[in-house]
């Protein structure tokens, strides 16, 4: 107030000129020393916003609050992908993700001075993490994970603590900075008022005429403000209207839409009541309503009303609020108010409503049922699909837990659910039985996952569920079944062991009975050839040797039928065997025939198979005589044994010659017994053993398979389960 003393003071009229000068000068002084005082009243508040604003930037929940929310959902995942049957791959990616949380939540608590505890341990537990790792081994370290976003979710609630305090006692600070420039400033008003009414008074009474120099200045800042204003009006979202007393339209500012988008011009629109320019449709409650409204000199908000184009498209939504306005004297004017362009919310809105609409149509529809529950694990309802629902039954609100819903399941069937719960893990396909409200029985699996806020709080879980007792019906039928079946399977192989065991004791009594008198006509035979050569001639002792020649058949065929006969009920302890020490054994065993040259043997070394040594030696027998016989009239007779291993694990065995061959039209017939293709007294058999090759292998779970030509030999191939290694 100084100031303005002193240019009262140096301010004392002597003549109009030195009246008008001064009053330039104390005007000039003043709106100094208000700014000035302005300065230093906005000084503190100005201060104690910009603090304020500061500790609000540095507010926790950022960096940090968002890496402990990243490691909360990798450990959720990982914890899911440990505990569901997610395959290696889905358990690799999980740890890799959690690994790149831990190290953001590192340097995000490097960056605000804060170190978690346990953190270095997790780090180092998730480097020496290798590809295959066991579920444990994970589990613990979701774990260890989990107390580590404990703590940061801890230690930011703590900061947020100490900064609402911080900011409580800014604001209160700042509250009171703000009242006293206030209180301040309305002293100062008072003074310069006075200060100015007492000087115009002095230079009324000496007679000057400075009052347009004085108020010209004066009604600068009103334009200023009324071309603010206007710009503010035209450069809004919002648009302004204002109405006389009959509710005519007596401005509108030139950023409505309707002038901007619609193609309505502005003197179409104004002189008009709303219901009678074409733009607009009648609002949901009507016209009536709004009219009454507005007679009643009553304001309204929020008032939607569809605009159309001049074409008669309806093309935007817009939304009004308006007030009545009174002048000076208190007389009603009209109404003012705002308008705004809500097409993008409404169009939001609709596709919102719509999407909700498709969502409770499949809830509806769809046989499983959608669950919430609360942190305390309490079921809440959430549509009408779980209300339907014959066996999650309960009512909305009711504060109950599943396994109160569901009292009569056994206790035993919640435990593992219930631990899985307060670990926080998700789960799939828990099932349990229970009893409707009817009094029937029902089968239940659900599935669920754990659910956080922003700053992982637990909030409960959410999930589906669905009502599988018809697979449980079925399951339990089937099973059902499949005992009768294994049962019945058991007794008749029982049966068939039984009939196989008199088989192969009537086939050992018949070869005994038939093997003696046999021997008796072939001894005879062969003793009257010797004794009795010199008195017979030439007719006598081809009949003699024709009947040991059948003698001898007879007594092959005979061992043939008991080789046939063995190779299906005889036990086969399996082994592991050498196949090719086996047939070079069989090679060296095998009868001196002649032949045009020996064989050349080629026998691959190194075959190891799993199977019965005995069974395998009359394979290897009979493949390789057969080979060893039909090359006796080759020059050059090769014979070849090797093996390959198949894409389904087993070994596939070749035996191979470059003999007489077979027409490959007839190759079914080779298994078949006493089947021969080859007649004569060169390639003599009785033509059984390759149906004796081939009962050995299917029992030994295999296959056998014979390729061939005339003249170019012959391949025999079958398949074995190779020795473990």
């Amino acid at each position: 107030m100084g100031n303005i003393d002193t240019a009262w003071t140096a301010s004392a009229p002597g003549s109009a000129a030195a009246g008008a000068e001064a009053a330039r000068t104390l005007l000039e002084r003043l709106r100094s020393c208000a700014e000035r005082r302005w300065i230093v009243l906005l000084a503190g508040p100005a201060c104690a916003a910009a603090l304020l604003i500061a500790l609000l930037q540095q507010r926790p929940g950022g960096t940090l609050a968002e890496a402990a929310d990243g490691l909360g959902a990798a450990t959720s995942q990982l914890a899911w992908a440990t505990a569901s049957d997610a395959g290696p791959g889905e358990r690799l990616r999980s740890s890799a993700e959690l690994k790149r949380r831990v190290a953001a939540l590192k340097a995000a608590g490097a960056s605000a001075g804060f170190e978690a505890p346990g953190i270095t341990l997790l780090e180092s537990r998730l480097a020496a993490l290798g590809p295959q790792a066991d579920r444990a081994e994970l589990q613990a370290l979701a774990q260890t994970a989990d107390h580590v976003g404990a703590a940061v979710r801890h230690e930011v609630a703590l900061r947020q603590e100490r900064l609402e305090r911080w900011l409580k006692a800014l604001s209160a600070a700042l509250a009171l900075t703000l009242l006293l420039p206030a209180h301040g400033l309305w002293r100062q008003r008072r003074r310069l008022r006075r200060a100015l009414r007492e000087f115009s008074d002095t230079l009324a009474r000496s007679g000057d005429t400075v009052a347009p120099e004085l108020t010209a200045p004066e009604a600068a800042p009103a334009e200023v403000s009324e071309r603010r204003w206007r710009a503010l009006a035209d450069l809004s979202a919002d648009w302004y209207w204002e109405t006389d007393e009959q509710m005519r339209l007596s401005w509108v500012s030139s950023s409505t839409p309707l002038t901007t988008q619609l193609g309505w011009p502005i003197g179409e629109l104004l002189g008009r009541r709303r219901d009678e320019i074409g733009a607009y449709d009648a609002p949901a409650l009507g016209w009536d309503w709004l009219a009454e409204r507005m007679t009643r000199r009553e304001s309204f908000r929020d008032l939607e009303l569809r605009a159309r184009s001049r074409r008669g498209e309806h093309a935007l939504w817009i939304q009004l609020s308006g007030r009545p306005r009174y002048d000076t004297a208190g007389r009603f004017c009209g109404y003012e108010g705002v308008g705004r362009d809500i097409s993008t919310r409404k169009l939001d809105y609709e596709r919102q409503r719509e999407s909700e609409q498709r969502w409770a149509l499949m809830v509806d529809l769809a046989s499983d049922w959608y669950w919430e529950t609360d942190a305390e694990h309490r079921l809440q309802p959430v549509g009408r699909a779980v209300y339907r629902s014959a066996v999650d039954y309960y009512e909305p609100g009711d504060g109950r837990t599943r396994w109160e819903v569901h009292a009569a399941t056994p206790a035993e069937w919640w435990e593992q659910h219930r631990a899985d719960l307060a670990a926080r893990r998700p789960f799939r396909s828990f099932e349990f039985p229970t009893q409707a409200a009817d009094g029937s029985h029902h089968w239940v699996s659900i599935s669920g996952i754990a659910r956080f806020d922003g700053q992982g709080r637990f909030l409960g879980y959410r999930g589906v569920g669905r009502d599988i007792t018809v697979r449980k019906q079925a399951e339990d039928v089937l099973r059902r079944d499949n005992e009768a079946l294994q049962q019945a399977v058991a007794e008749r192989t029982r049966e068939l062991e039984q009939i196989n065991l008199d088989l192969d004791a009537f086939s050992r009594q018949l070869a005994h009975e038939l093997r003696t008198p046999i021997g008796h006509v072939e001894g005879v035979a062969q003793l009257l050839s010797t004794r009795a050569a010199a008195r017979l001639d030439a007719g006598d002792r081809e009949l003699l040797a024709l009947q040991a020649r059948a003698a001898r058949t007879m007594r092959e065929t005979l061992e043939a039928l008991m080789l046939l006969a063995r190779s299906t009920v005889q036990a086969m302890p399996m082994e592991a065997v050498d196949l090719s020490r086996l047939a070079e054994e069989a090679a060296a065993e095998l009868p001196e025939l002649p032949r045009a040259a020996p064989v050349a043997w080629t026998i691959e070394p190194g075959l190891k198979v799993h199977g019965c040594p005995g069974a395998l030696r009359i394979v290897l027998a009979n493949l390789l005589g057969n080979a060893a016989k039909f090359t006796r009239r080759v020059e050059e007779p090769r014979v070849r044994l090797a093996a390959s291993l198949q894409d389904d694990g087993r070994l596939r065995v070749t035996v191979e010659d470059n003999g007489a061959g077979f027409d490959p039209a007839l190759a079914g017939r080779l298994f078949v017994p006493f089947s021969r293709l080859h007649a004569g007294e060169d390639y003599g058999g009785t033509g059984v053993g390759l149906s004796i090759v081939q009962r050995i292998v299917e029992r030994h779970g295999g296959t056998v398979a014979a390729y061939g030509a005339p003249g170019l030999g012959a391949r025999f191939e079958f398949t074995l389960a190779p020795a473990a290694a």
